[in-house]
């Protein structure tokens, strides 16, 4: 987000305080949390004006789709892709920054706009994704009133707490060390559950069954796959048909329509099984219930808690929901099922722990909780520092300046581009030498170790070339032999490496032109794979003309399919060996069946 520069918050005349929630139809947890949250400040003393809307949808219908459907899509298809998403955000401090930044990149404008045109007093985020923009959004001074986050989550707290919002609202004590080492002192508060009052209230089971008309005698289980319908609901009811002290088994399948029809049509010779779509009768449900089983916790766990119902987690053991319940098992806030068997002994123990009747249930969630979520939203004060206007502009100047040197560096270190800066640098590399002599020029690449003894054998049986030596610099005594027998020595260019070994090409040009007393122009020879940009910048401005070759070949190798032609320049690569220096023998044998030639390449070009 780009700011030109802050105003000072406009005076403004008495009334009620503006409350921005932004919340998230990413399952049902982040809407339940905004719902009671607006409801606990509609009731508040202090005057409170309170407007939720869609954060994901202020930040552009792209970060929507992509978040919300890729969610629901990978829980319900593919929920190992999620586990995978998870692991590499939490562990991987790389992706987790660019996920920030993409959020920010794609999202910061719009709900900065969303935000400014609600004119708050205060912002709150129920969602993740949210927070990260929205404290971002704080931190640089576009948003200038608090902004709170709310946390329902024991565990993968590195996307829920951020430096820049000015309170994290949590519902475990054992949130806030966390949350206060990612986001600073003073950045959190305990508070109760962010749950409709209703589930605060005491409830009578048996007045509950019979309101939703379900049997009276016998246990009852609720199975819950949460707002969108996940996990092994059908698998977990095949187990419990098997429980006959099970008078009623429950399934809440969220907005997952086709869910819903199949487990009617599975399930439709069980009368104890009951199918409900979403439903606002979650209070009554779980008073009702002597058991909640559920698959990924969050807010359905804390309305059990406050009803007095006992949770079992099972059918989705997944990313953060995996985290979630086994840190909520550790705290015995629940009963951990890894599978089917576990699933029914952890039920049957729930049953075991529990009175037999179970009147006046519920009213817990009042218990050792800090205040209520409404007090700390209106009573926040500025705890955040937004950043000051010059380091943002330092830090987008150094942004800049780091992603334009990278990309340099990598134009420079790569030969994709290659052909294009040779036609703006009007290099050409040498493949043929415009002749009207039966000649072709032939460059041996050999070790420079084995020069003169190559550069011997050829010259007896009457072969003179031009030699390359793997770009070394050559020794006078070799330079001396090989002009004593007729032979020329080329400079080299190394083949590309590691990422700035490019930085070296003038360099070794320069050199190794010294040692040949060679002058401002000559030829070099290029790598087999070409040259990159910056060695290519690099030999031009050293005076160098590469020679790529008409035809590239080893001395042990198969000859080429298509003849030599008059003026090509072919380069041949020797190992040294016997074998390699008869199979050089064997290609001028091939040229002179052509009729062509072979002479240095200053020989052709002279």
């Amino acid at each position: 987000m780009r700011r030109r520069h802050r105003q000072p918050n406009p005076v403004r005349a008495p009334g009620p305080t503006r409350v921005l929630i932004l919340s998230a139809d990413v399952g049902e947890g982040h809407a339940a949390a905004a719902r009671a949250l607006a409801q606990q400040l509609e009731q508040s003393p202090q005057q409170a004006d309170v407007t939720i809307i869609d954060g994901l949808a202020a930040m552009g219908l792209l970060l929507r789709y992509v978040v919300e459907d890729g969610y629901r899509v990978q829980l319900r298809f593919l929920p190992w892709t999620y586990t995978a998403v998870y692991w590499l955000l939490k562990h991987i401090a790389p992706i987790r920054g660019l996920a920030r930044a993409l959020l920010c990149l794609l999202g910061s404008r719009r709900l900065a706009r969303n935000i400014a045109a609600h004119d708050p007093d205060v912002v709150v985020s129920t969602y993740p994704a949210v927070t990260v923009v929205l404290a971002r959004l704080r931190r640089i001074g576009a948003v200038s009133v608090p902004a709170l986050a709310t946390i329902t989550d024991l565990t993968g707290l590195f996307f829920w707490a951020q430096r820049g919002i000015d309170m994290h609202m949590v519902m475990y004590g054992e949130s806030m060390a966390p949350v206060e080492r990612i986001a600073g002192p003073g950045s959190v508060q305990l508070v109760r559950p962010l749950i409709s009052a209703e589930f605060l209230e005491p409830a009578n089971p048996l007045a509950a069954r019979r309101s939703l008309g379900l049997p009276e005698e016998g246990r009852m289980v609720v199975v819950s796959g949460g707002g969108w319908g996940v996990g092994d609901i059908a698998g977990a009811v095949r187990e419990f048909i098997r429980v006959p002290e099970l008078s009623s088994i429950v399934c809440l399948v969220g907005h997952n329509e086709q869910l819903a029809g199949r487990l009617q049509a599975d399930f439709a010779d069980e009368p104890r099984v009951h199918v409900y779509g979403f439903t606002n009768r979650m209070p009554e449900l779980l008073a009702a219930a002597d058991v909640l089983v559920h698959s990924t916790g969050g807010v359905t766990c804390l309305e059990a808690r406050a009803a007095g119902t006992p949770v079992v987690s099972y059918g989705l053991p997944v990313g953060h929901a995996r985290l979630n319940t086994r840190a909520m098992a550790d705290l015995d806030l629940l009963r951990l099922a890894n599978d089917a068997r576990e699933l029914r002994e952890q039920v049957q123990a729930s049953f075991a722990s529990e009175p037999e009747a179970q009147l006046g249930k519920g009213g817990g969630g009042e218990q050792n909780m800090g205040p209520a979520a409404s007090d700390v939203v209106l009573g926040t004060p500025h705890r955040v520092r937004p950043i000051p206007l010059w380091r943002l502009r330092l830090a987008a100047i150094g942004t800049q300046a780091v992603l334009l040197l990278g990309i340099g560096l990598w134009v420079m270190s790569t030969d994709e581009v290659s052909a294009v800066a040779a036609k703006i640098l009007h290099v050409h590399a040498l493949a043929r030498v415009k002749t009207d002599r039966p000649d072709v020029g032939l460059i041996v690449h050999a070790p420079a170790a084995e020069l003169p003894i190559v550069a011997t054998e050829l010259a007896d049986r009457g072969i003179h070339v031009s030699f390359a030596d793997d770009s070394s610099v050559p020794v006078p005594a070799t330079v001396r032999r090989l002009r004593s027998l007729g032979d020329q020595l080329l400079p080299e260019i190394a083949p590309s490496g590691p990422l700035l070994r490019w930085i070296r090409t003038r360099g070794s040009l320069h050199a190794q032109a010294r040692a040949l007393g060679l002058g401002h122009r000559y030829f070099c020879l290029q790598p087999q794979g070409g040259l990159t940009v910056g060695q290519l910048v690099l030999a031009r401005t050293a005076g160098a003309t590469p020679v790529s070759g008409a035809l590239r070949l080893s001395a042990t190798g198969p000859l080429p399919q298509r003849p030599a032609l008059a003026g090509d320049v072919v380069v041949v690569t020797l190992d040294g060996s016997t074998e390699s220096v008869a199979g050089l023998e064997r290609i001028a044998s091939w040229l002179h069946s052509d009729r062509l030639g072979a002479e240095p390449l200053a020989a052709l070009v002279g």
